[in-house]
C-alpha cells in the first residue's frame, strides 16, 4: 500500500514539472515570434514606403481594382501595383515564376532572305493556239469519214471528212450560169454583177480560189467538199459517223498538236510578288516518279478567282515524246523572284488587330513592351518586317497575347491613375479589421457614369453618327461589343484597349452578338 502511494506521488510531481516547462517554452516562442513579426512588418513598411503604390488589385481577377489594401471579393489579400513596376508607357513587368507558368518563349530577330519558291499544283491541257475544230458552213451528209477513232494521229493535209452538199452544188451551178452569161454579153454595153456575186457566194462557202479557177476551166460541178488537217496533231474528239446529216457550224472533229502542252497552275494572291514571266519551273508527275520536266511561265492571267483568292499561271511544257497527256495532275515548283533582305519574324509572334500588327519586345529583367510593325512578304511561316523592328531584337514567340492583354490593362489604368478616383490612403487598424470582416464592402474604383454613358451604346446603334470624322473607321471593344468610339481609348466596362475596325466589320460584330444597328 505504501509503495502504491509513493508511485502515484512520483507521477504527480513529474507531470507538474513537464507542464511548467512547456508553459515557459511556449511563452518564450510567442515572444520571439511577435518580435520577429514586428521586425518584418517594420522592414516591409520601410520597403513599401520607398515605392509608390498606384492601386491594389485582386490576384485572381486583374479587373477587380481598389484604391486601398485589403481583401478581394474572393477573400484573398489584394496585390499592390507600384509605379516603378510599369516603367515607361506600355512596358509590362512579369515575375520570372509567372513567365514560366505562362510558357513565355523568346527568340532573336534575324535578318535574312525569304524562300521565294512557290509550290503549287496544275492541270495539263493542250496548247489552245494549236487546236482545230473541223466544221463547215454548209449543210449536207457525211459521205466519207477518214478518221476512224479518237486519238488517231494525222499529218498536215490529210483528208478528214468528205461531205455531200446540195447547197454547194447549187452554188457551183449558179457560178457556171453567171460565167456563161458574162461571156455572152461581152462586146455589148450591158453590165451585170451576177458573176461577181456568184464568186463571192462560193468564197463564203470556203471554196478556195484555186478550186473556183478549176471549176471555170473544167466546167464540172463537184458534189462533195473534203476537209483536210491544217497541221500535224491528234484527234481529241469525233462527233459524227458516216451517213449522218449535218447542219452549218456543227463541230465534227477536234484536233490538237500535243508536242507542246500548257499547265494551268493556281498561285495564291499573297505570292504574286514572287512570280514573273519567263521564270523557270520544275514539274513532276506521280506516274513518272523521279523524272523532272522543265517549263517556263508564258502568261499570268489578268483576273483573280474571288472564291479561292488564286490567279491562274500558264506554263509551257515541251512534250516531244508524247509521254504527257492532257488532264494529268502536275506538281509545280516555281523559282521565285528575289524578295530582298529584311528582318524576319515568325508568324506566331505577331498579334493582328485589323490594320495593326504588333510584336512583344523582351527588354530583359522581366520587362516587355509591345511594338507596331509593318509586314512585307510571307513564306514558310516567316514574315518580312519592313519597319518597326531591327535585327538582333528579342521578341516573344509564345504567350504574347497574355502580355499584350496586361499591357492594354496598364494603359487603361494609367488614365485612371491621374484622376481623383484612384487615390492611395492610409487606413486605420479599425477600418482594416472591419473591411476584412466584410471584404465585399471594399470600395472598388468605378468609371464615371458620364464616360460610361458616352461609349456604351444602347438601343439601335447609329454607326454613321458615331463616325464623326467620316473616315469609315471606328474603335470597338472585343469583349463588350456595344462599346464603340470614334477615337482610340479604353473600354470603361472591362478596361481593355479599343480595337480599330471598319464600319462594315463593326456591323458584323454587332449582328453576330445580337445588337441592333443602322
Amino acid at each position: 500500500m505504501k509503495n502504491r502511494i509513493l508511485i502515484y506521488g512520483l507521477f504527480i510531481i513529474i507531470g507538474a514539472a513537464l507542464g511548467a516547462g512547456g508553459y515557459y517554452y511556449l511563452a518564450g516562442q510567442k515572444a520571439a515570434n511577435e518580435s520577429g513579426s514586428q521586425e518584418a512588418n517594420k522592414t516591409g513598411s520601410q520597403t513599401t514606403a520607398k515605392r509608390k503604390v498606384l492601386y491594389w488589385r485582386a490576384p485572381m481577377n486583374p479587373k477587380e481594382i481598389y484604391n486601398h489594401p485589403g481583401k478581394s471579393n474572393m477573400g484573398m489579400d489584394l496585390v499592390p501595383v507600384y509605379a516603378d513596376a510599369s516603367g515607361e508607357s506600355g512596358v509590362v513587368s512579369i515575375n520570372p515564376v509567372v513567365q514560366q507558368d505562362m510558357n513565355v518563349k523568346i527568340a532573336t530577330v534575324k535578318k535574312g532572305t525569304l524562300n521565294a519558291e512557290v509550290f503549287t499544283n496544275g492541270i495539263l491541257q493542250p496548247d489552245e493556239q494549236k487546236e482545230y475544230v473541223a466544221t463547215t458552213k454548209i449543210s449536207g451528209w457525211i459521205e466519207k469519214l477518214y478518221i476512224n477513232y479518237t486519238g488517231q494521229k494525222v499529218r498536215k493535209g490529210d483528208k478528214l471528212i468528205k461531205i455531200y452538199s446540195p447547197e454547194l452544188v447549187a452554188a457551183q451551178q449558179e457560178y457556171l450560169t453567171a460565167l456563161a452569161y458574162d461571156q455572152a454579153m461581152k462586146g455589148t454595153e450591158a453590165k451585170s454583177n451576177l458573176l461577181a456575186n456568184a464568186v463571192r457566194k462560193l468564197e463564203l462557202l470556203d471554196v478556195s480560189a484555186s478550186e473556183i479557177q478549176q471549176l471555170k476551166q473544167t466546167q464540172k460541178v463537184k458534189k462533195y467538199i473534203i476537209l483536210t488537217a491544217p497541221f500535224d496533231g491528234t484527234v481529241l474528239s469525233k462527233n459524227v459517223d458516216e451517213g449522218a446529216k449535218i447542219n452549218r457550224g456543227t463541230p465534227l472533229l477536234k484536233i490538237a498538236n500535243l508536242e507542246n502542252l500548257w499547265i494551268l497552275a493556281d498561285v495564291y494572291e499573297y505570292e504574286l510578288d514572287k512570280i514573273s514571266l519567263g521564270q523557270e519551273t520544275r514539274v513532276t508527275f506521280d506516274y513518272l516518279p523521279g523524272k523532272v520536266y522543265k517549263g517556263k511561265i508564258s502568261f499570268i492571267y489578268p483576273t483573280l478567282d474571288t472564291k479561292t483568292r488564286t490567279i491562274k499561271v500558264r506554263i509551257d511544257l515541251p512534250n516531244p515524246k508524247g509521254e504527257l497527256k492532257p488532264g494529268m495532275f502536275a506538281s509545280v515548283d516555281i523559282k521565285g523572284n528575289n524578295l530582298g533582305t529584311y528582318p524576319l519574324v515568325p508568324e506566331q509572334a505577331i498579334l493582328r488587330s485589323g490594320h495593326r500588327n504588333t510584336v512583344i519586345i523582351a527588354l530583359g529583367k522581366g520587362k516587355f513592351k509591345p511594338a507596331q510593325i509593318e509586314l512585307g512578304a510571307y513564306s514558310n511561316g516567316l514574315y518580312q518586317v519592313l519597319s518597326g523592328l531591327q535585327a538582333g531584337t528579342k521578341i516573344v514567340t509564345s504567350a504574347q497575347f497574355l502580355i499584350d492583354s496586361e499591357s492594354n490593362l496598364r494603359a487603361a489604368l494609367s488614365g485612371f491613375s491621374g484622376a481623383d478616383t484612384v487615390k492611395t490612403k492610409k487606413m486605420t487598424d479599425e477600418e482594416m479589421k472591419n473591411m476584412n470582416k466584410n471584404p465585399k464592402k471594399s470600395k472598388t474604383v468605378k468609371t464615371p457614369k458620364k464616360q460610361i454613358s458616352e461609349l456604351v451604346r444602347k438601343g439601335v446603334i447609329d454607326l454613321k453618327s458615331i463616325d464623326k470624322n467620316g473616315d469609315g473607321m471606328l474603335y470597338e471593344d472585343v469583349m463588350d461589343w456595344n462599346v464603340i468610339s470614334d477615337k482610340p481609348g479604353t473600354c470603361p466596362v472591362c478596361g481593355m484597349k479599343l480595337r480599330e475596325m471598319s464600319i462594315s466589320q463593326v456591323k458584323k460584330n454587332l449582328k453576330d452578338h445580337g445588337f441592333s444597328y443602322k
